[in-house]
C-alpha cells in the first residue's frame, strides 16, 4: 500500500474539520447542540490551527534574514543580483495589475452590489467596527509611505513585529555589503559572516521540515473553526459577492497565471502545482503566506528552482507579491460602491486599480491584512471606511481563497525568474 504523503494528510484534516464542524454548526441551528458548545469547539479549533501558525511564525524572520542574506551573496557578482530582482518585480507588478483587471471587469459584469440589501449586510457589520482604523486617502500618500516603510528605523525591533519589508531590505543591504567585503576588500571577517548565514539557512530548513509535520493538525483546527464557527449563514446575503471575488479569482489562478508558466517558464501548470500541493493547502487553510513561506521555499526547490532563485524571490514576493489581496480590494471596494448606489466612473475605477496595487504591496501577509488596507483604497474614492465591516462576515473563507492565488504567484514567479535569468 502506497504510504500517504503530507499534502494527503493535510487534505484529509481539512475535511475531518469541515465535516465536523459544519455538522455541529447545523446542529447547534437546528437546536439539537447548545450554540454555546458549538462556539466553544470553533474556539478550541482556533486555538489548535493558531498554535500551528505560531510555530509556523517564528521560522518566518530569521528564515527570511537568512535566506535572502545567503542568496545574495551566493550570487557573487551584484549584476546576477540586479537581474534576479528586476526581473522579480517585473512579474509582481504585471501580474497583479493583471489581477485587479480581471477582478474589475468581473464585478462590473456581474453587479453583485447591485439591489443588495444594505440593512441585512449592515445587521453583521457593527462587531467589525473596533478591527477598522482610519488610513491616510490619496495614492501618493500611499506610495510616501510605502517607501518610508522600506526603511527601518531599528531592524530589530521591525523583527520583533514582523515587518517583512524593512526586514527584507535590511537584509537585502547587509548581504549586498557582506559580498562587497568578501569579494573587493577580502575580509575574512565578512567571510565568516556569509558562512554564518548559510548556516543558519540550513538549520532553519531543517526547523521548518520538523513544523510542516504537524500541518494536518493545523489544517484541521483552522478548518474546523471557519465551518462551525460561521458555517454556511455567512454567504446567504453576500453569495452574488463571494461568487464574483471566487471567479475572477478562478480565471487568474486557474488561467492567467498557468499560461505565464507554461508560456516563459516551460512547465507544465499541473505538474507544477502537483509539486506544490502542500504549501497550496496550507495555506488555503492558514491564509497566512508569511506563514506558509517555509513550505512554499521547500516545495519550489523539489519542484526543480535553485536555491539561490528561491531564497531570494519567495521571501520578496511573499511581502509585496499580492495579486489574489490586490484582486480582492477592487472588487470589494466596487461591490460597496454598488451597495450605496455609487456609480464609479472609469477614472475611479482606474484610481481603485492603483490603489489597490499600492495597498496590496504593503499587506502583511497574515490573515485578514487585506481588510485594513482596504480602507485606503476606499478613502482613496471617497467611499465610507467603515463599510469595509459590511463584509467582513465572509472575509475568512475570501481570505483563504485569495491567500492561496498569493503564495501560487510566488511560486510561479520562482519559476519565472529561474527560467529567464
Amino acid at each position: 500500500m502506497k504510504r500517504l504523503q503530507l499534502h494527503h494528510w493535510i487534505l484529509i484534516g481539512m475535511a475531518l474539520g469541515a465535516t465536523l464542524g459544519l455538522g455541529l454548526n447545523w446542529a447547534g441551528e437546528q437546536g439539537m447542540v447548545d450554540a454555546q458548545i458549538v462556539g466553544k469547539v470553533a474556539l478550541i479549533g482556533k486555538g489548535i490551527g493558531d498554535l500551528f501558525l505560531r510555530l509556523l511564525q517564528m521560522l518566518v524572520v530569521p528564515l527570511i534574514v537568512s535566506s535572502l542574506i545567503t542568496g545574495v551573496t551566493s550570487m557573487g557578482d551584484l549584476r546576477t543580483l540586479g537581474s534576479i530582482g528586476g526581473r522579480a518585480i517585473a512579474f509582481y507588478l504585471t501580474t497583479s495589475f493583471a489581477a485587479i483587471v480581471t477582478g474589475i471587469i468581473i464585478v462590473n459584469v456581474i453587479q453583485p452590489g447591485a439591489g443588495a440589501e444594505l440593512a441585512l449586510l449592515e445587521d453583521g457589520a457593527t462587531a467589525a467596527k473596533p478591527l477598522l482604523t482610519e488610513a491616510p486617502d490619496g495614492v501618493w500618500v500611499v506610495l510616501w509611505q510605502q517607501l518610508q516603510a522600506l526603511i527601518p528605523k531599528n531592524p530589530l525591533a521591525a523583527a520583533s513585529r514582523g515587518d517583512m519589508l524593512p526586514i527584507i531590505s535590511f537584509s537585502l543591504l547587509l548581504g549586498v555589503f557582506i559580498g562587497l567585503s568578501e569579494h573587493l576588500h577580502e575580509s575574512k571577517d565578512a567571510s565568516v559572516l556569509r558562512r554564518f548565514f548559510s548556516g543558519l539557512f540550513d538549520v532553519m530548513m531543517q526547523m521548518t521540515l520538523f513544523v510542516v509535520k504537524f500541518a494536518p493538525i493545523g489544517v484541521f483546527g483552522f478548518t474546523l473553526f471557519a465551518a462551525a464557527g460561521k458555517g454556511p449563514a455567512a454567504f446567504r446575503v453576500l453569495g452574488w459577492y463571494v461568487l464574483t471575488v471566487l471567479i475572477a479569482l478562478a480565471i487568474h489562478g486557474l488561467i492567467t497565471l498557468p499560461l505565464i508558466l507554461r508560456l516563459v517558464a516551460g512547465r507544465s501548470p499541473i505538474e507544477y502545482a502537483r509539486k506544490l500541493t502542500s504549501a497550496l493547502v496550507t495555506a488555503f487553510s492558514t491564509a497566512s503566506s508569511n506563514g506558509t513561506l517555509p513550505l512554499t521555499m521547500q516545495n519550489v526547490e523539489e519542484a526543480g528552482v535553485k536555491p539561490q532563485v528561491t531564497s531570494f524571490v519567495l521571501p520578496l514576493g511573499a511581502t509585496i507579491n499580492m495579486d489574489g489581496t490586490a484582486l480582492y480590494e477592487a472588487v470589494a471596494v466596487l461591490f460597496i460602491a454598488q451597495v450605496y448606489g455609487i456609480d464609479l466612473s472609469m477614472t475611479q475605477q482606474i484610481l481603485v486599480a492603483v490603489t489597490a496595487l499600492l495597498a496590496s504591496i504593503g499587506a502583511a501577509g497574515i490573515p485578514h491584512a487585506g481588510m485594513v488596507m482596504m480602507v485606503v483604497v476606499l478613502n482613496a474614492v471617497g467611499l465610507p471606511t467603515t463599510a469595509v465591516a459590511l463584509i467582513l462576515a465572509v472575509d475568512r473563507i475570501l481570505d483563504m481563497c485569495r491567500t492561496t492565488v498569493n503564495v501560487w504567484s510566488d511560486s510561479i514567479a520562482a519559476a519565472v525568474v529561474d527560467r529567464t535569468q
